[in-house]
Order: C-alpha cells, then sequence, then structure tokens
C-alpha cells in the first residue's frame, strides 16, 4: 500500500519465492502509477482559476473544476460553461432557477454565451420581478438565444414606460442580437414600436443602440415614414461641424437606414456625402448602390473619377455594382476599371463584373488566379465563384494544385466548410501566457506601424496572436478584407504552413468598440490566425467573437489601410515600448 510517507509495505501469504517471481511486475505498476499520481498532484497544485480557464479551453464540461468552483463561490464558473456550449449549457438550468439572485444573475450571463434557443423557456419564465440588473441580465440571454417567441418580450421592455433605462438598453441590445442574422422584417416583431425607436434617437443613451436594431430590421419603409427619418438626420446634418463627436457614430446610422427609401432621400445623401467626418461620407457613398436614378449615377461616376481618397473610389465603384442590372451601360465602367492602378479599385470592379458579365470577368479572373500578385489571386476566387462556369475553372484549379495556398482556396470557395476544418492547438502553457503578458504587438504596414495591447482577459488567444507574430508568421500577411466603417482584416498568405496552426477557442466577453482587434472565424471555435480591427463600434460582433487587444497607436494607419497591403514585420516589445510612442 502507499503510506503517507511514500514507502511501500507488502504483505505476503504463502511461498515467499512468489514475491521474487511478481516483483518485477509489482516495480512495472509502480512505476505506470506514479507519473499519474505526480500528475494528479500536480493538478491540484495548480491555482482553481487556472484549473476553470484551461478545462474551458479544453471544452472539457465533464471535469469536475466546475462544480469545485461553484461550490467555492466562483460564480463565474457559471459563464464559462456557456463559453463550453453544447450539452455544458443543460447544467446551467438549475442556477437560472436558483433561490439566490447573484447566482441567476451570473448563470444568466453563461446562458447569454450559449447562444441555444432550448434555454429560451426557462429565461421567459425567470424575466419578470426581478431587480433591474437581473432583469438586464436575462434579457440579454434571450436576445442570444434567438427564440422567436423572446422577440415581443423584449419589444415589449423597450417600449415600455417603467422600464428601467439600464433594461432598456439591454432590450435594445438584446433584440438586436435575436434578429441580426434571421432577416427579420420590422412589422413581424410584435410589440415593436416606430414612434418609440424614433423617440430614443434622441435620447443620448439610447440612440446608437436604437438606431443599430433599426439598421438590422428589414422593410423598413413599411414599417415608419421617410419623413420622421429625413427630420431626425437632417436634423444632425444641419450641425454641419457643430456635430457632436458623440453623435457622430448614430448620424452615420441613420444615413445607412436613409437608403432603404431609395431616390427618396438622394438630396439627403449628397448632403451626408459631403460631411466634414469620413465615416459620414463614407456611409453616404456606399449607400448611393441602392439607388437607381441618374443623377446618384452621376455622381458616383464623378467620385470614381476626381476622388483621391482610395475608400471612396472603391466605395463609389462597389455602389455602382450593386445598383440595378438594368445599368447595362454600368457594364462598360466596370470593364474599365479592372485595369486600374489601385488593386483595391480594380479587384472590386471584377467582382461586380462576375456579377453581370461572368464570362468575360472569368477570363480576367483565370489569368489573376494564376499571375503573380496574391492578393489579385485571392480577390479572383470571388468572381469565379459567382458562376457555374467559374466554378468549373475553380474546380480544375484546385484538382491541379492540392498542396498550394492557392489550390487551397480554390477548393473552400467552391465549400467555405472546408474552412472550419482545422486540428485544435493546444492550451498554452502559463509560461507562454505569463511571457506575453503586458507585451505590445507592433505591425510594419505598407501604410505606417501599428501598436496593440491585449486586452487581459483572453490570455489564449492574445498568446496565439503575439507568438504568431514573434515567430514571423505574421511577416507578408496581407490586408484582405477592408470595409470602410466595419472592420480591416488581415491573414491571408501565401504560406502553406499556416494551415498546420490549428485552430483556438473562443474567449468572449469584450465589446467590439473602435480600435478592438478581434479573432476571425468560420464558426464557433474555429478561429486560427486571422484577425481584424474594428473601424466602427460592431456590437452584433459582441459575444460572437473574441476581442484579444486594442489599438494603442496608429489607428490613423488603420483607417488609411487598403485592401491589398502588407504587414511587412510583427513583433512583441515590452509595455512602453520606444516604437510605440513615435
Amino acid at each position: 500500500m502507499l503510506t503517507k510517507k511514500g514507502m511501500i509495505a507488502i504483505y505476503l501469504r504463502g511461498d515467499t519465492m512468489k514475491f521474487a517471481q511478481t516483483a518485477p511486475m509489482l516495480a512495472a505498476a509502480l512505476m505506470l502509477v506514479t507519473p499519474a499520481v505526480q500528475a494528479e498532484k500536480k493538478l491540484r497544485n495548480k491555482p482553481l482559476q487556472l484549473r476553470l480557464l484551461e478545462a474551458t479551453d479544453a471544452r472539457d464540461a465533464s471535469n469536475g473544476v466546475f462544480d469545485e468552483a461553484f461550490k467555492a463561490g466562483k460564480l463565474d464558473s457559471l459563464a464559462m460553461r456557456g463559453q463550453i456550449g453544447g450539452d455544458a449549457c443543460e447544467a446551467l438550468i438549475p442556477s437560472l432557477r436558483s433561490s439566490n439572485a447573484d447566482i441567476r444573475t451570473a448563470a444568466a450571463k453563461g446562458a447569454q454565451l450559449c447562444h441555444d434557443t432550448k434555454l429560451s423557456s426557462v429565461l421567459l419564465g425567470q424575466l419578470q420581478g426581478k431587480s433591474v440588473k437581473e432583469q438586464s441580465a436575462f434579457a440579454r440571454a434571450l436576445g442570444f438565444s434567438g427564440a422567436e417567441d423572446a422577440r415581443q418580450v423584449l419589444a415589449e421592455l423597450v417600449a415600455g414606460e417603467a422600464t428601467s433605462s439600464e433594461t432598456k438598453t439591454a432590450a435594445l441590445y438584446a433584440l438586436m442580437q435575436n434578429i441580426v442574422y434571421a432577416g427579420v422584417k420590422a412589422n413581424d416583431v410584435a410589440g415593436l414600436d416606430a414612434e418609440v425607436l424614433l423617440g430614443l434617437l434622441q435620447n443620448d443613451t439610447h440612440q446608437y443602440a436604437a438606431a443599430y436594431l433599426l439598421a438590422r430590421l428589414r422593410s423598413l419603409p413599411d414599417f415608419m415614414s421617410s419623413e420622421n427619418l429625413s427630420a431626425a438626420l437632417g436634423a444632425r446634418l444641419d450641425k454641419g461641424e457643430g456635430l457632436s463627436q458623440d453623435d457622430v457614430p448614430t448620424t452615420r446610422l441613420l444615413v445607412r437606414l436613409a437608403r432603404e427609401w431609395g431616390d427618396t432621400h438622394y438630396e439627403l445623401l449628397v448632403r451626408a456625402a459631403a460631411s466634414h467626418d469620413r465615416s459620414i461620407r463614407h456611409e453616404a457613398i456606399g449607400s448611393f448602390g441602392r439607388l437607381s436614378n441618374i443623377a446618384s449615377r452621376d455622381f458616383l461616376l464623378d467620385q470614381l473619377a476626381e476622388a483621391t481618397d482610395p475608400a471612396v473610389r472603391h466605395l463609389a465603384i462597389d455602389a455602382i455594382g450593386r445598383r440595378s442590372a438594368a445599368d447595362i451601360d454600368l457594364v462598360e465602367t466596370l470593364e474599365r476599371y479592372i485595369d486600374d492602378e489601385n488593386g483595391w479599385v480594380a479587384t472590386t470592379a471584377l467582382r461586380w463584373l462576375g456579377q453581370r458579365e461572368p464570362e468575360a470577368a472569368n477570363k480576367v479572373a483565370a489569368k489573376w488566379l494564376a499571375g503573380k500578385d496574391y492578393y489579385q489571386a485571392f480577390q479572383a476566387l470571388q468572381a469565379l465563384v459567382g458562376s457555374d462556369a467559374g466554378k468549373e475553372i475553380l474546380q480544375a484549379y484546385a484538382d491541379a494544385n492540392p498542396n498550394t495556398v492557392r489550390g487551397f482556396e480554390a477548393a473552400v470557395a467552391l465549400d467555405p466548410s472546408i474552412e472550419a476544418i482545422t486540428k485544435a492547438r493546444p492550451t498554452p502553457s502559463q509560461a507562454n501566457v505569463r511571457a506575453y503578458a503586458g507585451r505590445e504587438l507592433v505591425l510594419e504596414t505598407t501604410r505606417g506601424n501599428i501598436c496593440m495591447v491585449a486586452t487581459g482577459d483572453t490570455p489564449y488567444a492574445t498568446t496565439n496572436f503575439f507568438k504568431l507574430a514573434d515567430v514571423g508568421k505574421m511577416d507578408g500577411m496581407l490586408w484582405h478584407r477592408v470595409i470602410p466603417n466595419f472592420v480591416t482584416q488581415a491573414g491571408q498568405i501565401e504560406d502553406r504552413s499556416l494551415a498546420n496552426w490549428g485552430s483556438i477557442r473562443e474567449e468572449w466577453g469584450g465589446e467590439h468598440r473602435i480600435g478592438t482587434v478581434g479573432v476571425a472565424t468560420a464558426g464557433r471555435d474555429t478561429g486560427t490566425t486571422q484577425f481584424f480591427i474594428n473601424t466602427a463600434y460592431n456590437m452584433h460582433l459582441n459575444d460572437r467573437y473574441t476581442v484579444f487587444a486594442k489599438v494603442i497607436t496608429g489607428m490613423d494607419v488603420v483607417y488609411d489601410l487598403q485592401e491589398g497591403d502588407v504587414i511587412s514585420k510583427a513583433y512583441t516589445e515590452k509595455a512602453d515600448s520606444a516604437v510605440c510612442k513615435q
């Protein structure tokens, strides 16, 4: 037996020769047991919080550490169950019904991260008669459940005169999260009141959330009058440079809403396109793609020919491509700008030409796919996948180039689910996590340097990307996806070895505000080496994509980045490095 001092005492009966015969087997068995015992002891010596983090990252829902932590009063263990998702979420139900308000609130946060409709009935049953803090937590969880029967309840909370400001904020956010990917018409949400939402646009606390919700609903002209929107947006544009920075984000969203009425708001959009604020200008120019009159077409052609801002020219050609197919004269424009000296403009033109004249576009795209310019090759995929003939070109290329980055990307273009098939990376060691704590990530790009620091809440995602930089795997990455007023995304690179980098797990919790850095994914727990920088407050990405860092210097560089720009070198520096103070 194993004594407290670790000595072995063996009691034998019968022939003592049997001991000599069995001793080697006993020794071998002890050699096998001892490492296991040592591993268990080592595990038990780890701090409880660390064991929780590691079990969550391993998606080990059956690990006893969750019950251990809960009994020790660590209620964040409930949110960690939500991070795991699936069967782990069922374990939250007793806590959602607990007699303890703190436990219920913590469990609601876990339910929010579950994104599980099966929890909606429990959440609905616990929503009423609670404190403001608890009711807000349950409302947010209901939103992420995606349940249709939650929409009316949330809309009524938004409209309720007795609803507290905190709960109203939570309900607006929750309702937006509920419908954001569902394609819901505004009139199909029972209890949703246009007058209430218009009123909230005048409220400093709720204006952005109200506008954000409206921007995610469909068929707005059937829900509210164009006159009301015109009045709200016109009053803001009238302020000119007097428009406060706090009001700019909501004004930009109102510009986005204006396009839903098509030509009705042409004059308003022209005024917005002349705004002193870059984000409002960009939103207006992109919105002309939803108009159909000749004046708006000519406006876009002028912007394309005369603007000096590359983002404006990209938005103009993108809007031209989005316009009605009845604008047949625009095909010639798209063909002409495929040869533009600016690659961002040229690839945008090719993508839309593929929608209108696929035969002509496929010839150019096939050439780009096999050419030297990797950015052009990557963008050619998007043009080819839009037609049957283009898909045949992609399939032939994928078959002929199975062990290349371009061949793999051609296969992904045909079947996006392939991108989600990755081997999970192991949880980083604490030594690795500590090594990157407090360090700064420096990106030397085509337009200048960008410096960022970790948020501190996502140790494993941070370690993944900071290590990626330090081993040289970010060097040469493209900024392959730049969408003004949304994100600037990097990660595409012609490096086959990155296919084996492996995936990391979500560490949700941060907000996707301007300058924060998120993990790009192809679904839950599929992040690898691609990341994006938010250039607007993208509320709908919260608790859907991990936020692991934030830009501390170089945000002006981020705004200037164009598709096709490159990260020439990436590395980490100690905190407060000289390079990040320049």
